[in-house]
């Protein structure tokens, strides 16, 4: 299997079971009777357990031979969760389910991100990134609709299915890719020297920027998608139809906005692509707080596809050009799939607890206020990154296809 056709199969397959029951977990617990506050407790056990394990599985990655058999491992404990989780209405168990998804999906990303960056290298790793996360909402979208049909007409339970399938399908293209093609010299950024990950990470200001921007970030996005579908439901709208839907236009435009971020970068730079991102996640949020009916609910779900397309680019492109030539390139993102995993846990806590006192529009500008927060960070601290995007990260230097 060529390297550009396995690496688009393993994240359109990928996709759709990281996805999992993600976007329909809100309203599933919804409709088992839970109120707001213990929804957004269950949705932020996924997120806490990556806090913990994301730097560390990084670290790991980097030393690792085994990225193909870890990321297996990985995606079938996704599968595992979201059947376990259907099979109880315990909360504590539900929670339980979302701690071994939270880990397995922590991995993922690090994982994809070496096996990329092994097989590509680091010039035309920022152009892979970009097809990948193309083929990776793509992948998405085609879940999203199939688990909206499933939980239309079978029941939301049935979501499972789909995660068992996709969990199927992309051990069957990881067995397809030859392991002699991944060089894990580049893949962890080169030879690693004598300091201690932990050392490396706090000692590239840089990337302690790009974390703390990434927190906001994800606190801003995590909670928009099942907050407002939940405020959708309340309305009267039928939840497996009405996520569905908003999940799927969401993906979809992601999969454009994930390709329009490779031009970006060529003219401006990753850095100012995850500023756009940011701003858009603004809007979105203000948006939302007025999202009453279809005529704005789907504009702020393409406002969505595009912010999270933009900065699902930018985010591993620019941890890849500040920990060049460290050896612990995995560690890094790691590192700031940490903050992103943090920001995942305190989005739907945040989120719930405004909704459940003040009411669901309070929640979205709340989440849109964290995300101005963001931005000014990232706009302060910029200057002191000093990254840059030679033509040979961003552009099409690379002979693969598509």
């Amino acid at each position: 299997m060529q390297p550009a056709f396995s690496l688009g199969a393993l994240n359109f397959a990928l996709a759709g079971a990281r996805e999992g029951f993600g976007p329909f977990l809100g309203v599933y617990l919804q409709k088992q009777g839970f109120d707001p506050a213990a929804t957004g407790f269950a949705m932020g056990l996924a997120g806490f357990a990556g806090l913990l394990a994301t730097t560390p599985v990084g670290a790991l990655i980097d030393r690792t031979t085994y990225k193909r058999a870890a990321l297996a491992a990985a995606v079938l404990a996704i599968a595992l969760g979201a059947v376990a989780l259907i099979a109880t209405d315990n909360l504590w168990l539900i929670g339980l389910s979302q701690l071994v998804i939270g880990v397995a999906d922590t991995s993922i990303a690090p994982l994809v991100a070496a096996v990329t960056l092994g097989i590509v290298g680091q010039k035309a790793y920022g152009h892979r990134v970009s097809r990948n996360e193309a083929y990776n909402h793509a992948g998405n979208a085609t879940n999203a609709a199939l688990s909206g049909v499933l939980g239309y007409t079978l029941g939301l339970g049935y979501v499972s299915i789909a995660i068992v399938v996709m969990a199927v399908a992309s051990c069957g293209v990881l067995l397809a890719i030859d392991k002699g093609s991944i060089d894990h010299g580049t893949a962890r950024g080169g030879e690693q020297d004598e300091r201690s990950t932990l050392r490396v990470l706090f000692e590239t200001k840089p990337l302690l920027i790009l974390a703390g921007t990434v927190f906001a970030y994800q606190t801003a996005n995590g909670a928009m998608l099942p907050f407002l579908a939940q405020a959708r439901t309340a309305a009267g709208a039928d939840p497996s139809l009405t996520t569905g839907v908003m999940t799927v236009v969401s993906q979809a435009t992601m999969v454009g906005a994930a390709l329009l971020a490779a031009r970006v970068a060529r003219g401006r730079g990753h850095a100012s692509v995850l500023s756009l991102a940011l701003g858009l996640v603004v809007v979105r949020g203000i948006l939302a707080a007025f999202a009453t009916s279809w005529l704005l609910v789907i504009p702020v779900q393409v406002l969505e596809g595009l912010a999270m397309g933009l900065g699902g680019v930018a985010i591993p492109a620019l941890v890849a050009e500040m920990m060049e030539g460290t050896g612990h390139a995995t560690a890094g993102l790691g590192g700031v799939m940490t903050a992103y995993g943090a920001g995942a846990t305190a989005s739907p806590l945040l989120a719930g607890l405004v909704a459940q006192y003040l009411g669901f529009s309070a929640s979205f500008f709340a989440l849109a206020g964290v995300a101005g927060i963001g931005l000014a960070v990232w706009m302060v601290g910029r200057h002191r990154l000093g990254t840059r995007a030679p033509a040979g990260h961003t552009g099409e230097a690379s002979a693969e296809p598509a």
